[in-house]
């Protein structure tokens, strides 16, 4: 790397801290803010970065990352369970999105294969704001946040789709665009083959013997690797980079490492996601924004518009209530992050004019930045649209382990029997473990059990501590014990938390620290702590001590002693 190029990372890098930080406190999405600063540096803006395209290969792997964070997060047993809001919903509003905005763009001028790319693009809505908002509005798992939920997965899979399609309408191919599709199908097929295979029978073990080492940085290392030779491999097959990266994270989601693996990772995805869309800022043109700024607002306008509604009546099609379509049309009525990438690899491929980008990106940059307002007021909007309307009656399957269920740190004998109890009274929990072995070996019998750190907060934040009913922390070192009551007592004041120690003379410092029950390690201590979990969760007295009276009749005699 030149001197010169080094001190232009540090100016990007130093200029995106700076306006990301004052751009936030406008309550502006920080993908945008990437945006926004990208476009003041740029060769439009302030011309402090020349040449944009020189960090164009660094950046896509921002979008590498991006894809590996989907992977990890995609579920099929999700997926099935949400099967009408993702393929019912879902589809539908994919196929009228594209068929829609499509028709507008082809009358616009532009080429056939321009016109899907820059209509698939806007079909997508943003995964990263809807759900953030969702989140923070604690509607996650209201009907209408289920439904947004269910389409935002199967735009996921389309836009891993379209990852395959661009590269190949930028072919200039003799024998036309059918044999090159499914030369890029063919070769799709044998990656996807050969990723599951590797995911299936190479990476446990690989992840099992790194997780043995107890080392943090070992276990980055072997992610980063991995992530990066899936991508390496994909591009050798001349497909997108992030098509690797997708699938190898979807391999490792279904292991027991997946809450370690996107824990550790987030840092590279969000610095190098946050160059990417630098990146695509640096590229835009500001002139067209001084010239065209009213017909830009004014598509802008037009998106939300159309999507919105379209949102809407495919929901409402498809038996729910105005009042819930319309809310998820709100929702859903924005471009996304999946879409800015599209753009820029269809510019890349030579499949978009980079001047017609740049009027699409604007378009869904301005729609972003107004989805949070629309999403946080989505509901008001809709009752006023439609105050007659009543609520859906059809109800979405919701997760059990996402909310009212038991957070288990440490699955030793007591975490262990704790799960037991939970599962024969159906109740939903996850259980972290940091030994592997005990992992892999209660994950085979069924048990909802992840490998991590369980005083690492952000793991903690991943099993959804915010919807927790119940905290119960079983630790050995009593140090990682008083980490892990003070951060989540910092995310989550009001869960209650059962901490066992090894002895009584920590009792008052963890009670102090926010752990509403300490308990020694012993029997008698662990059956105290089955007896409050089971009162938390409103079991009568006579359940109590029946459950408990038939746990003690099942124990050895020398345990029992």
């Amino acid at each position: 790397m030149s001197e010169e190029l080094f001190q232009q990372y540090i100016t990007i890098l130093s200029l995106s801290l700076v306006g990301v930080l004052l751009l936030r406190r406008l309550n502006m999405a920080t993908i945008v803010a990437y945006i926004v600063v990208g476009a003041a540096i740029g060769p439009s803006g302030f011309a402090l970065i020349a040449s944009p395209e020189q960090f164009s290969f660094i950046a896509e792997f921002g979008v590498v990352f991006l894809l590996f964070a989907l992977g990890l997060e995609f579920s099929l047993k999700k997926m099935l369970t949400m099967r009408f809001a993702v393929f019912g919903v879902g589809s539908f509003q994919v196929v009228v999105c594209t068929a829609v905005f499509f028709s507008v763009v082809y009358f616009w001028g532009t080429s056939f294969a321009a016109a899907i790319i820059i209509a698939g693009s806007l079909a997508l809505s943003s995964t990263a704001i809807v759900t953030r908002e969702l989140s923070n509005n604690r509607q996650l798992h209201s009907l209408h946040g289920q439904l947004s939920i269910g389409v935002l997965l199967l735009q996921d899979l389309v836009a891993v789709l379209f990852l395959i399609i661009v590269p190949v309408l930028g072919t200039e191919s003799s024998g036309g665009l059918a044999p090159a599709l499914v030369t890029a199908v063919i070769n799709s097929a044998l990656l996807i083959a050969i990723l599951l295979a590797v995911g299936l029978w190479i990476l446990p073990p690989i992840y099992s013997e790194v997780s043995k080492s107890n080392s943090s940085e070992i276990f980055v290392l072997t992610t980063l690797v991995i992530v990066l030779l899936a991508a390496w491999l994909t591009h050798a097959f001349h497909l997108s980079m992030t098509l690797g990266a997708f699938v190898i994270g979807m391999m490792l989601g279904e292991g027991p490492t997946k809450y370690q693996i996107e824990n550790d990772i987030r840092p590279f995805k969000d610095i190098l996601l946050g160059l990417f869309f630098v990146t695509i800022g640096m590229n835009l043109d500001i002139g067209l924004l001084v010239v065209y700024w009213p017909r830009i607002l004014l598509f802008t306008v037009g998106l939300i518009l159309v999507k919105g509604v379209a949102v809407a009546a495919v929901v409402r099609f498809l038996g729910y209530s105005w009042r819930d379509s319309a809310t998820v049309g709100f929702d859903l009525a924005q471009a996304g992050e999946f879409g800015l990438a599209l753009m820029a690899l269809a510019i890349a491929n030579q499949v978009v004019p980079p001047d017609q980008a740049s009027i699409v990106i604007l378009i869904a940059i301005f729609s972003m930045m107004v989805s949070p307002f629309l999403i946080r007021h989505a509901a008001t909007l809709a009752r006023k649209l439609f105050p007659a309307d009543s609520a859906s009656t059809k109800k979405l399957p919701i997760n059990l382990h996402l909310e009212n269920h038991v957070i288990i740190g440490g699955y030793g004998r007591l975490g262990s029997m704790l799960a037991d109890t939970l599962d024969s009274n159906g109740i939903g929990y996850v259980a972290i473990e940091r030994d592997i072995e005990i992992v892999e070996k209660y994950r085979k019998r069924g048990k909802n059990i992840v490998y991590g750190d369980s005083n690492n907060v952000e793991i903690l934040n991943l099993c959804h501590l915010s919807t927790a009913k119940l905290v119960v922390l079983t630790f050995k070192s009593i140090e990682e014990g008083k980490a892990a009551i003070t951060r989540i007592r910092q995310k989550n004041a009001k869960v209650p938390m059962i901490v066992r120690c090894q002895n009584h003379t920590h009792y008052d410092e963890l009670i102090s620290l926010g752990a509403n029950h300490v308990f020694p390690e012993l029997l008698e201590s662990s059956l105290m702590i089955m007896r409050n979990v089971l009162m938390i969760l409103e079991f009568s007295e006579d359940q109590i001590d029946a459950q408990i009276s038939d746990y003690l009749q099942s124990l050895p005699a020398d345990i029992k002693r």
